[in-house]
């Protein structure tokens, strides 16, 4: 994550199996992950929470991915 960070290389963090979990030890373990990352980040990538069981986050996920493409095709024109 640091090489891409410093590489401005597009990236995001993916929590998945959301289903799996309860939303309170859940949301503990996503504030503590997030909480240790701004000790090197200025800011946090973008994140998404998914569940391929429920669809969670799906939409959203794959929406992220197509702007990123977009993004990156326009680089290259």
């Amino acid at each position: 994550m640091q090489f891409l960070g410093e590489n401005q290389i597009p990236f995001c963090i993916v929590f998945t199996k959301a289903d799996k979990l309860g939303s309170s030890k859940l949301n503990k373990q996503i504030t503590s992950y997030k909480k240790k990352l701004l000790q090197h980040w200025e800011t946090l990538p973008t994140s998404f929470l998914t569940s391929s069981a429920t669809s969670l986050g799906r939409d959203e996920f794959l929406s992220f991915i197509d702007g990123v493409n977009e993004d990156v095709a326009k680089d290259f024109k």
